[in-house]
């Protein structure tokens, strides 16, 4: 790798200093060959990189290969060891309106042991047209994911919210952009419950919102006992994508607890009971993702299935704040007498809850902003946060 690293800032050099047509016909090449060589340098030189923005068209082999090198710590003096958070976001380029494609766990498996790692963040990212779908579970140092107005189905969600060894907060939102295929990603509630399971005992802030992809009237794909694609076994094909070596360095430190494989519980078309989590304190979510799809588009509504609990036994004693998105009294009588009960007997089962969200206000949820339809208004699409990506002065 020193070897390509030096003909590459060589490269540079006599394309800066020697003035032809050879040269100008690889201006882009050299130009994109010397931008990754740079960027190992700076990762190698730049003991205090907290922050790292890692956007769309990551292809060069040698600035992959480092990056895989020194996340499983394969050279002698890896660099980014400092690195807290990670953000994958759209490239410059990117059309606003539509999510930007990004192979979501090729670039994970660049970041995800690096020792210092706190959260990871994606926004406004998709899976569309994805070649990878393994990752070996609880693997990651990130204790944070947040995944927002985004395109991902569920079982690629279930396989990223398993990768963390230790979860400890989970935002996660869907929609708001214009898809590339033209239709909603495929998500089942409990899914997402079942990659959660195994992080029940650390999991303490949960922010979720599947209303805009979940509402659904249909019979299809709702039976969480036939839901066979979430194993993530992997093929051998899969493996090699991976990375042989790296595969049994990963599966030397994972689980190799499939993903909701020990679940046995009902979910119904809900995410299922969270009674479980022991350390949830903060919950804030959507009411569909939380009692069930409508009847009904259009209200007024009732619950299509009964919940296989009622909320009140659904919820931990160690939940100190409640936030429910989407909720508006009158509208559904059936989770009417949900809410009704919760807030007759909250005192008696959840002592520690002291703030209640979306009961008396109505808090709008993701299906509240973007509509009802496939996709949101043109003039009522996701705008994606400013991002500060100037040099910061230490």
């Amino acid at each position: 790798m020193t070897a390509q690293l030096i003909l590459r800032l060589d490269q540079k050099q006599r394309q800066i200093t020697i003035t032809s047509e050879e040269a100008e016909a690889r201006h882009q090449e050299v130009n994109n060959k010397f931008a990754a060589a740079a960027t190992i340098l700076l990762f190698s030189l730049c003991e205090n990189i907290s922050t790292l923005y890692l956007g769309e068209a990551l292809f060069d082999e040698m600035l992959i290969g480092y990056m895989l090198s020194t996340n499983y710590r394969q050279i002698k003096l890896p660099g980014i060891r400092k690195l807290q958070h990670v953000r994958l976001i759209t490239s410059a380029l990117s059309d606003e309106t539509s999510y930007g494609t990004i192979e979501i766990l090729q670039y994970l498996q660049l970041i995800h042991r690096l020792p210092a790692l706190e959260s990871v963040t994606l926004e406004a990212i998709q899976e569309y047209q994805a070649n990878r779908y393994f990752f070996v579970p609880r693997t990651g140092n990130m204790k944070k994911l947040e995944i927002t107005h985004c395109d991902i189905s569920g079982h690629l969600l279930a396989i990223i919210i398993s990768i963390p060894k230790t979860l400890e907060e989970l935002k996660l939102s869907l929609g708001g952009l214009r898809y590339t295929d033209g239709g909603r990603p495929l998500v089942r509630p409990h899914q997402i419950a079942k990659a959660l399971a195994a992080q029940k005992g650390s999991l303490r802030a949960l922010d979720i919102d599947l209303d805009f992809v979940v509402q659904d009237t249909i019979n299809k794909w709702w039976d969480s006992s036939e839901d066979n694609d979430n194993d993530n076994g992997g093929t051998e094909s899969d493996f090699d994508d991976y990375g042989r070596d790296r595969l049994a360095s990963d599966r030397a430190i994972g689980s190799k607890h499939e993903i909701g494989i020990s679940e046995a519980k009902e979910y119904g078309r809900t995410i299922g009971s969270l009674h479980d989590f022991s350390h949830l304190a903060h919950l804030s979510i959507s009411v569909i993702t939380l009692l069930g799809s409508y009847d009904n588009y259009e209200p007024p509504y009732r619950l299509l299935k009964p919940p296989p609990f009622r909320l009140v036994d659904a919820l931990p004693p160690s939940l100190e704040y409640l936030c429910i998105y989407g909720y508006i009294r009158g509208q559904n009588p059936d989770t009417d007498d949900h809410i009704d009960e919760l807030l007759a007997k909250k005192g008696e089962k959840l002592p520690k809850l002291q703030i209640i969200k979306g009961v008396d206000e109505h808090v709008p949820s993701m299906r509240d902003v973007f509509g009802t339809d496939d996709e949101p208004d043109v003039d009522n699409l996701y705008q994606r946060k400013t991002l500060d990506l100037d040099w910061k002065p230490v």
